[in-house]
């Protein structure tokens, strides 16, 4: 390279750098990703309470991240560089056997369980009659760590999945493990999406068999299986970069006919939609397909269907819920739906208005040992920190 060609390339490098850090300035924030089907943070709000707790430094990493200009691009340019070299990990994505794309197990974050967990007894400890399970479900690269590339380290999730099942149970919180289930079915079943971090309709239904073994629940509806979608690309897909030859179906569960099965009313509170109807059949056309199973993911809804049963559901969950919810309907009269990362009001007062009779928490693992907002949720309620200062 001679110098003029040097020079050159010391000017324009310098140049896209600085044009790239003063659109990244001006231009408005996005505030959802569609192709990881996530929140992306927004510019941080700067104050003495987020710099001392150290909130302030962890929100502006993730916020460079997130709003990065061509971030998308970058993504899939780094993906199909590092495919050619035999790179098998992607932001976090190991390219696996068969085809499957899977999620890094997390690490578990210490201080945010602590909190949860001292949350959790709180929680218990304010309701002792109200029935409580807590259904953690293990990700695909625990259930399926044989599909791993070769050589690739992961964190041990079957021991921080014991230790915290160990801990709730203490505190009179039923653990549902649904990993013995589906370590026997894995090679029958598609448990997980291939390019997707959810479990697939399949592996939903499974667990929820295991829920209501566990709970003595009998509405015992059979179903057919019908595949809606055949060319679903999830987020996994989007997140890598990874261009794997295999795309997803979808399958929605339909109740045989001649079973008496109930229909469900659905309220949606933030839209104010009423339906009868759990999937959401025009999302299959939308780049985020998963959608399918409910919407988006919203604060909190309810459920209303005309069953014999007395019992009242609070379910508490993370995005695995979605698929799951459908089968819980013909075994409780009211099922109330919470998203804590999107709700932000009393919980205490959810539960004297709506005569709860049980809770069910329902989160995926990776999800759970590094979101707090179980704990901001519990936390706020006035009951429960009433309570907390006068023992």
């Amino acid at each position: 390279m001679n110098r003029k060609t040097a020079k050159i390339f010391g000017f324009i490098f310098p140049a896209i750098l600085i044009a790239v850090m003063i659109f990244n300035i001006i231009l408005p924030d996005r505030k959802f990703s569609a192709e990881e089907n996530r929140l992306l943070q927004t510019r941080p709000k700067l104050n003495l309470s987020s710099i001392f707790s150290g909130r302030l430094e962890s929100k502006a990493e993730s916020y460079v991240a997130d709003q990065f200009m061509l971030r998308n691009m970058y993504i899939k340019i780094k993906s199909s560089f590092d495919t050619s070299l035999g790179v098998s990990e992607s932001n976090n994505v190991f390219r696996c056997k068969d085809n499957y794309l899977m999620d890094d197990i997390s690490k578990y974050d210490t201080k945010k369980m602590e909190n949860n967990y001292s949350s959790l007894a709180k929680f218990k400890q304010l309701y002792p009659s109200i029935n409580m399970d807590f259904l953690l479900a293990p990700n695909a690269a625990n259930i399926m760590s044989n599909k791993l590339p070769l050589f690739a380290v992961t964190e041990d999730q079957n021991k921080q999945m014991d230790g915290f099942f160990k801990k709730i149970q203490s505190i009179g919180i039923n653990p549902i493990d649904v990993r013995s289930t589906f370590n026997k079915n894995k090679e029958k079943v598609e448990l997980y999406y291939h390019t997707d971090h959810h479990w697939t309709t399949d592996g939903a239904y499974l667990a929820y068999k295991d829920f209501a073994k566990k709970n003595k629940l009998t509405s015992n509806i059979k179903y057919d299986a019908l595949a809606v979608k055949n060319d679903f690309r999830g987020t996994l897909a989007s997140k890598s970069g990874f261009t794997n030859g295999l795309n997803d179906m979808i399958k929605l569960y339909l109740p045989k006919e001649g079973q008496g099965y109930k229909n469900s009313v659905i309220f949606y509170s933030d839209t104010k939609e009423k339906t009868t109807e759990f999937y959401k059949l025009n999302k299959l056309k939308k780049k985020d397909t998963y959608t399918v199973f409910g919407g988006s993911n919203h604060p909190i809804y309810s459920i209303k269907t005309p069953v014999n049963s007395q019992r009242k559901l609070l379910l508490i969950k993370d995005s695995y819920a979605n698929s799951f919810i459908p089968f819980l309907s013909q075994d409780y009269r009211e099922i109330i739906v919470i998203d804590p990362r999107y709700f932000f009001d009393d919980i205490s007062e959810i539960i004297k208005a709506n005569g709860i009779t049980d809770v069910l928490f329902l989160y995926n693992a990776n999800t759970f040992f590094n979101d707090n907002s179980l704990d901001m949720m519990i936390s706020a309620s006035k009951d429960i920190s009433t309570n907390h200062d006068h023992p």
